[in-house]
């Protein structure tokens, strides 16, 4: 009974393992094809902006360059998050999202107020609530560690 339940056991780890990898697998290939789609986006607002003459620059064109180049930002931003996973990509991808909203999209005012406080909270929550430490990739401890360390030693010199 015992050697059925740990068959059992490793046959449900191994499953896991395999739902984990494929997951990890489709979200790297999604960013692939993003930073694809980014890239080339970049590359047509830039020939778009290069192409048109200066007389043709007018509100409306700035409106849609900037529409069309904070969504790049904010798939930038997305594929940032797909890759770290830690909760300081999500709160930026949100900021960089509702400063969008608000930047492109003419908003009534209570509309605005709304995104002014969300952006607020969006701010309070990253400085309050979160510690650099906790989101921060083995290398970027270390590093952080570090220049602790040395600004500790300068200090007691």
């Amino acid at each position: 009974m015992k050697d059925r339940t740990a068959v059992n056991h490793n046959i449900r780890k191994h499953f896991n393992e395999l739902i984990y990898n494929t997951a990890r697998y489709t979200e790297i290939a999604l960013s692939i094809v993003i930073i694809i789609v980014i890239a080339l986006s970049g590359l047509r607002l830039i020939l778009t902006t290069a192409g048109t003459s200066v007389m043709d620059m007018d509100t409306s064109f700035f409106t849609s360059f900037l529409s069309q180049a904070l969504s790049l930002v904010v798939g930038v931003e997305f594929v940032k998050m797909l890759c770290r996973h830690s909760a300081q990509t999500v709160v930026e991808v949100l900021l960089f999202a509702t400063a969008r909203q608000m930047v492109v999209e003419h908003l009534d005012p209570v509309q605005t107020l709304i995104g002014i406080i969300g952006i607020a909270i969006l701010f309070a929550v990253r400085k309050y609530l979160m510690t650099d430490s906790d989101d921060m990739t083995p290398h970027q401890k270390n590093a952080s560690e570090e220049s602790s360390k040395k600004a500790f030693s300068s200090e007691c010199k």
